[in-house]
């Protein structure tokens, strides 16, 4: 999916409400509900009924402080979509400039090259390919770089939403639980229903992770396939030093300035 801004701020928000919501579970509501059901006049009267709904409470916590630790180590990679997003637009802007000023000293569209003839002409024409073709290759790198962001930052965005979803859906079971909690009810199907929506919610988180992870995968074959682009100097000669450069601008070639008709300059105007 594409990324957007305020749909992303909208998922965390919401997250942390849902965080919010999880630790007052854990620390007042469940507690709450086996204190008003231990208080209830029929209880006693049950054998092991005390023992029972201690025990579904104790799950209930376990199973919710599982599912918080959970949301929290998967939130610490929550900002990484947002600068993957800001980071492509950095990215886009720099391909504008690079893919202008290949437009710009393209040989095509350079009136010198027309005007000119001779040896002149010849060098502004092999220098003027040479950097257009180097233009052109960081506007590759560029767009490639945006594009692997941009689907990064989607795919992150999607899974935060999923994860959304899947954590609403568990805190709307939960409260019906709880509510069964509080009034003695779990041997009626209470922790039967708990325990399936927890199975549930831990099968969805599951998927949920192994799709992020597929998808970190095919983005670090991406990731490859920009290190070889970057890697690949065809458009770039080794300077002195040995290292990649760009290309030389020949500026010597242009230190005669003369006119031919003089019998001395090795170029004219057309």
């Amino acid at each position: 999916m594409n990324f957007d801004v305020a749909t992303y701020q909208s998922v965390m928000n919401e997250i942390e409400q849902y965080l919010v919501k999880l630790r007052n579970s854990i620390s007042v509501d469940i507690p709450d509900a086996l204190t008003i059901a231990k208080k209830l006049p029929f209880i006693g009267f049950i054998p092991g009924q005390i023992e029972l709904i201690e025990w579904f409470a104790k799950i209930m916590i376990d199973i919710c402080e599982w599912l918080l630790d959970k949301i929290i180590e998967i939130l610490k990679g929550a900002l990484a979509p947002y600068y993957m997003y800001t980071r492509s637009r950095d990215w886009n802007d720099v391909r504008g400039v690079v893919t202008s000023t290949q437009s710009s000293i393209d040989p095509n569209n350079l009136p010198a090259i027309r005007l000119w003839k001779g040896a002149a002409q010849q060098s502004y024409m092999r220098t003027a390919t040479t950097q257009s073709a180097a233009s052109g290759k960081l506007g590759d790198i560029s767009d490639k770089i945006k594009t692997t962001l941009l689907v990064s930052a989607g795919a992150g965005l999607a899974f935060y939403i999923g994860m959304a979803l899947i954590v609403k859906q568990f805190l709307s079971a939960l409260a019906m639980d709880i509510a069964l909690l509080a009034a003695g009810f779990t041997a009626a199907g209470g922790a039967a229903d708990f325990l399936k929506t927890t199975g549930i919610t831990t099968a969805q988180i599951t998927a949920a992770v192994a799709a992020i992870g597929v998808i970190v995968s095919n983005q670090a074959t991406a990731l490859s396939d920009l290190e070889g682009l970057a890697s690949d100097n065809g458009t770039f000669p080794t300077g002195g030093d040995g290292k990649p450069t760009w290309p030389d601008a020949l500026a010597s070639t242009f230190s005669d300035a003369s006119v031919e008709g003089d019998n001395e300059s090795k170029w004219r105007l057309n």
